[in-house]
């Protein structure tokens, strides 16, 4: 991932004034989503219909695309078979009105439409197009970092409206960090986007019927896996910020969070049980834990690595990051699919606090997200809300985890630590819960520098107890000797992991262990 500042000096800032602003009373999405597939592939077709019946989507709002089935088009390709065909269905259909701007150039300026969904079989990325050659020296024009006009398709889609933009680069995403959902927002000339996608298309089914679950359910509970890569210098310390800041937004909604603090990704074997969330970087393809044959996210899970060319193709279940995590079952990934630089993707940690507060993923994901006409693909239904403001569902189903969620908005939201930790106690007791345990274990740790391993011991053992499953005895064990670690005991922390190896010998997570001893024992 190259690092390079933000310079809004290089964007366009197109967008509607506030005299053509359109602010709908509420999202209508029956009416206001439309799909769009690529009407060359059946499999493309097919899968458009299933999310129409499944989300009730009006049966007219979609739109079959004549282009070819190939995750890579040009310019020419994506502006003659795409972009222009699209447009022309929005005059055609009424979805939006135009009109030129002053000082803006042409733009929507009315539109019943704000999400668009983008199926599997449409293309989704665009390449570099030339820049002609320097009139003075007759060579190719070679464009500067933030001039290149290579993007997604999906990004192209999220500032859809905006006729008139500037291709040689990224354009300023209005959205970014704003605190309203999007159908409150003035921003008509900009669209939610998300793409059903994936290496086959059950996966991209999958997709559909685990948001629709999860979300009759009453949301999605589970654990959150935090990845740090130590990261720490330059322009890096951004990502890891994000991460670090993700965990710490996970504890104060109730969410048990396992932290991997070494430089290395979770280590092959790691017993990631129930996860709901990850978020992680930094390695080219997909490793560690992922690599289990029998790894499987909790169903509905997000899942985030940050990498330059994460999405750079879909088809592949092994191949970078985005394609393995929804092969191994998460329902939502953004991802990259050329270089974006790191300033310029999304910002994991204000798409964390988007969803945590009831958003749609395509909603908290263009809000986390600083430029459009960019690298970006939101992988999912656009749709899906995984932490529903009111939930509901079977009560009895994830109590632990629900316990949790409501503990934090009851205690931990007015800042009454010692009530919280006191009811989460007798919780863990009545429900017999090594979650809750595992969860008071990293809450105690907030703001106790120094200090790690004497206050998560008196939890981690109770947690230990309250596990019935070794492999989750055996994270426990892990998560003591990290503990340990950072405390600066590290010959403590090696004896724990020499026991919890030979203890656990027999399951084929033991192998975390012995990959962990070897990052110990190689640390300066």
């Amino acid at each position: 991932m190259r690092i390079r500042l933000l310079l809004p000096v290089l964007f366009c800032l197109a967008t509607a004034r506030a005299a053509f602003a359109q602010a709908a009373p509420a999202f209508d999405h029956v009416n206001g989503t439309v799909v769009v597939f690529n009407a060359d592939s059946p499999e493309s077709k097919e899968i458009a219909e299933y999310y129409i019946k499944a989300r009730g989507i009006a049966p007219g709002n979609q739109v079959g695309l004549r282009c070819p089935v190939t995750e890579t088009i040009t310019r020419e390709v994506y502006t003659t078979q795409i972009e222009g065909p699209l447009r022309a269905a929005f005059a055609s259909r009424g979805w939006w009105r135009t009109q030129k701007v002053p000082n803006e150039g042409n733009l929507a300026v009315l539109t019943s439409v704000r999400v668009l969904v983008i199926i599997k079989g449409v293309p989704l990325r665009i390449s570099e197009q030339s820049h002609g050659k320097d009139p003075k020296t007759g060579q190719p024009i070679t464009p500067q970092p933030l001039e290149i006009n290579a993007a997604s398709v999906d990004s192209e889609f999220a500032c859809f409206g905006v006729l008139d933009r500037k291709i040689d680069g990224p354009i300023k995403n209005l959205y970014f960090t704003n605190p309203e959902p999007f159908w409150k927002t003035p921003l008509t000339p900009l669209f939610l986007t998300g793409r059903i996608d994936g290496p086959d298309k059950a996966t991209a089914i999958r997709l559909i019927d685990d948001a629709i679950a999860v979300e009759k359910a009453g949301g999605l509970y589970g654990k959150a896996y935090i990845d740090l890569a130590q990261k720490n210098d330059g322009g890096y310390k951004q990502g890891e910020d994000w991460i670090r800041n993700c965990g710490a937004l996970c504890i104060a909604k109730g969410i048990p969070v396992a932290v991997d603090h070494a430089a290395p990704t979770f280590p092959r074997g790691y017993p990631m049980k129930d996860a709901a969330l990850y978020f992680g970087w930094y390695t080219e393809h997909v490793d560690g834990p992922f690599l289990s044959p029998s790894f499987r996210f909790a169903r509905g899970a997000v899942a985030c690595h940050i990498h330059s060319f994460s999405a750079s193709t879909l088809t592949n279940p092994n191949s970078f990051w985005s394609a393995p995590l929804l092969a191994r079952g998460a329902a939502f990934t953004p991802g990259n699919v050329w270089e974006p630089y790191l300033s310029m993707c999304t910002f994991l940690d204000v798409m964390t606090d988007r969803l945590l507060a009831g958003w749609m993923v395509s909603e908290a994901a263009w809000c986390a997200t600083p430029a459009m006409s960019w690298m970006n693909t939101m992988l999912g239904d656009p749709l899906y809300r995984p932490f529903p403001v009111t939930t509901g569902g079977d009560r009895k189903v994830s109590a632990d985890y629900r316990a949790l969620r409501l503990a934090a908005q009851r205690w931990s939201a007015a800042g009454d630590r010692d009530a919280l930790i006191k009811n989460l106690q007798e919780a863990g007791s009545s429900l017999k819960s090594g979650s809750i345990y595992e969860f008071l274990s990293a809450r105690v740790q907030t703001g106790k520098a120094g200090s790690a391993a004497r206050e998560a011991a008196p939890w981690l053992k109770l947690a230990e107890g309250a596990y019935k499953d070794p492999a989750d005895q055996f994270r426990i064990a892990l998560t003591r000797a990290d503990a340990l670690r950072r405390d600066g005991d590290t010959k403590a922390a090696a004896k724990v992991l020499d026991e919890a190896a030979a203890k656990f010998a027999r399951i084929p997570e033991s192998e975390a262990a012995r990959t962990y001893l070897k990052q110990l024992r190689e640390q300066p």
